[in-house]
């Protein structure tokens, strides 16, 4: 009887032991979904990086247009196709 206590205590220490690896591992705060969230962190972080570059740029972009007239004629000429009165327009074909 006593060797059955035995075994039976070794059995549940054992279904214990691989209960705790799985949830220390898989579960739902386990070492698997943390770097899955450690992934997804790195992936904002590059995101913003990316995104405060845009800003810079847009920054840099909406300074020059409050600044710069010749910026502005620069644009409407190429971009919007547009001409002072009395240039001399070449249309290429």
């Amino acid at each position: 009887m006593v060797r059955m206590k035995k075994m039976l205590m070794k059995i549940v220490l054992v279904c214990e032991m691989a209960a705790f690896g799985h949830i220390y591992f898989f579960g739902s705060n386990g070492i698997k979904a943390l770097q899955d969230k450690k992934k997804v962190v790195e992936d904002l972080k590059k995101d913003i990086l990316v995104l405060d570059e845009d800003i810079a740029y847009l920054e840099k972009e909406i300074y020059v247009w409050q600044t710069d007239d010749f910026y502005k004629e620069k644009i409407a000429r190429e971009q919007l196709q547009m001409a002072r009165k009395g240039d001399e327009l070449f249309y290429i074909g």
